[in-house]
């Protein structure tokens, strides 16, 4: 990609962001650290970060026009009309192979539908002549994992795929599998979708680029993906006498208190399944459900990121003292028979069935991890009132790690033909612009190549004025197209605003916080889940400033990194859950960071030190 591309995108973009997004928050402090860290790796770097990375070119093919500026196209068709740029109408059938990861678990589906023949994919098919086949799918993270990493390796990608990290993207660039898509990306991309890239300032596409080339359509998530908090069962609490937990040993006196009480049976705190990680890191720094995040934060422990001391030494996050204080207090809780005992063991989602069924009342992760990620709990108890919380340190402060932009990419095969990239493309403005008008009791999931794009800031946006309406400071009408308060970068609040009603109660007035007791679990369950999701599992990042946002210096291995990633990636996951559950002794700790080191770490630091002073 030229240099112009990126620089004019980044003009644009800036001027966007300034107007539209206003101050982000946080402390002096925090925003030097992500200036040092996302903004000096991914913004600022442009084309010099892609440069950097490749240490070889591969044309600048993604240049093949400047970028078209949202601000410069027509609003986009309204749902129902497919006759502009965007969501046109094919005048014959496009087919899309695609492979996907689907929920085994998952129940919402009808009988008869799958997953190429479902609401989602007659949608498209109806109103744009696109017509998705599923070559593959694959039931859990490792397995997905397995198939796009086999289907690089044999030259053997559908028409699409979703990359789960940059590190397949880039793997499957530099094997010349890959289509350009700029071109369609620049022509064919919705004016929401661009506004949505634009508030990135140039990362997402930076991100999406490899050695020159645009070869993805990059993921844009909102912020609070990689915040991770603890979900308790607040009925439980009151019918106990307890105050909310606030820091990690409150935390695990209440847990006892569950299982004691008989509340919790088997165990109190669920965790991750078989292939998950107890904790986000700098490759996959968002949405990890049920990871134990929310505990390290608590001890100032930032596993899997690389960081500075404030000398300004890089240093890897997870070989610390902090880290090996929050590993002892999770083996303690493990020996109690707090934990799940067998936590990274189970399989296709099975962690989670003691928080579906109503036997275990805590459990971590993002905002969504309520409402969208634990539907059942609420459909088999329409009282089990699930509330979100952060967990503080013992001096009392909120720490955060912050995530990437984006994780996740799609992918398109080389030989893909000029129809079926802009079928892709149109796929994905569509899903931008319509989820918000689905039946979602049906899982969005089920969507093809649903790779998500969101405004940063979308659910804090949508919390307040939520909240608003609720509290009779602004009306429904308000933040329909040609109200008052309609912003299209939004793209699900109007359709939210206009169904509130349905979900939750007239008698609620804001004035305490949302139950699940004011809320209508059956009538529109898709919105319920949502309402649930955005009113009360993002409610403490909308309402409360982190102390720390931390952001990792480098978000996707560069030049080198491969050759002694695996080898210390798979040494340290398997440590961290052995000295969890005592597998291993933390009198261990020492050697283990050692073995890190020794084993390629070192060498690590040293590649990501002198790519960050380039």
């Amino acid at each position: 990609m030229k240099k112009k591309v990126i620089s004019a995108l980044l003009a644009s973009t800036m001027i966007v962001s300034l107007v539209a997004c206003g101050s982000t928050g946080g402390d002096s402090s925090d925003a030097s650290s992500k200036g040092s860290g996302t903004t000096a790796t991914s913004t600022a770097g442009g084309d010099d970060a892609a440069t950097a990375e490749s240490g070889s070119g591969s044309g600048d093919s993604a240049a093949s026009a400047d970028w078209i500026e949202s601000s410069t196209l027509e609003d986009d068709a309204v749902p129902g009309e497919n006759d502009d740029r965007a969501f046109e109408k094919f005048d014959h059938v496009v087919e899309v192979h695609y492979g996907y990861q689907i929920d085994p678990k998952d129940t919402t589906l009808p009988d008869g539908d799958s997953v190429d023949n479902n609401q989602y994919t007659r949608y498209l098919l109806d109103n744009y002549n696109i017509k998705v086949v599923c070559d593959w799918t694959a039931g859990n993270t490792a397995d997905f994992q397995q198939k796009v990493s086999l289907a690089i390796a044999s030259a053997s990608l559908p028409d699409a795929v979703i990359a789960p990290t940059r590190n397949y993207l880039v793997q499957a660039a530099r094997a010349d599998l890959l289509a350009d898509l700029w071109p369609e990306f620049n022509q064919y991309a919705s004016k929401q979708v661009k506004e949505i890239i634009e508030t990135t300032e140039g990362r997402a596409i930076n991100n999406a680029t490899v050695d020159g080339t645009f070869c993805a359509l990059p993921n844009v998530s909102v912020d609070t993906d990689g915040v991770y908090l603890y979900f308790i069962r607040q009925d439980w609490l009151d019918k106990l006498g307890l105050e909310v937990p606030k820091t990690v040993d409150e935390l695990g006196e209440v847990a006892q208190k569950f299982k004691d009480a008989g509340l919790s049976p088997d165990y109190s705190i669920a965790g991750i399944d078989n292939g998950g990680r107890t904790y986000s890191n700098f490759l996959n720094s968002s949405n990890n459900g049920y990871g134990f995040d929310a505990v390290y934060q608590a001890f100032n422990a930032t596993p899997g990121y690389f960081l500075k001391d404030d000398s300004g030494e890089l240093y890897w996050g997870t070989t610390t003292d902090e880290m090996k204080e929050a590993l002892t207090t999770l083996h303690d809780w493990y020996e109690k028979g707090l934990i799940n005992p067998e936590v990274g063991t189970t399989t296709n989602g099975d962690n989670a069935n003691n928080v579906k069924n109503g036997t275990c009342g805590i459990f971590m992760g993002p905002w969504w991890s309520l409402g969208y990620g634990n539907p059942d709990s609420f459909r088999n108890d329409n009282n089990a009132n699930w509330q979100a919380y952060p967990l503080y340190t013992n001096d009392g402060e909120w720490n955060v790690h912050m995530k990437d932009v984006g994780t996740t990419y799609t992918m398109v095969n080389k030989n893909a033909s000029d129809d079926v990239k802009k079928a892709i493309v149109i796929m994905n403005n569509v899903l931008v612009r319509d989820e918000s008008t689905f039946d979602t009791s049906v899982a969005i999931g089920w969507y093809p190549l649903r790779n998500t794009m969101a405004a940063t800031d979308e659910c804090e946006y949508e919390y307040d004025a939520l909240m608003g309406i609720l509290k009779g400071e602004s009306s429904a009408d308000d933040y329909q197209q040609g109200g008052s308060k309609f912003n299209g970068l939004y793209k699900n609040l109007a359709n939210d605003a206009a169904t509130l009603s349905e979900v939750i109660s007239s008698d609620y007035d804001g004035s305490r916080d949302l139950a699940v007791t004011d809320m209508d679990v059956n009538t529109n369950n898709g919105q319920f889940n949502r309402f649930y999701a955005l009113l009360i599992g993002d409610r403490p990042y909308a309402t409360l400033e982190p102390d720390h946002k931390i952001y990792s210096e480098l978000y996707y291995t560069i030049d080198g990194m491969d050759t002694y990633w695996t080898q210390i990636s798979d040494l340290e996951d398997k440590s961290v859950l052995q000295f969890i559950t005592g597998a291993k002794s933390l009198d261990e700790w020492d050697q283990f960071c050692t073995d890190w080191h020794v084993q390629g770490g070192d060498q690590i630091l040293e590649l990501v030190k002198d790519y960050l002073a380039e």
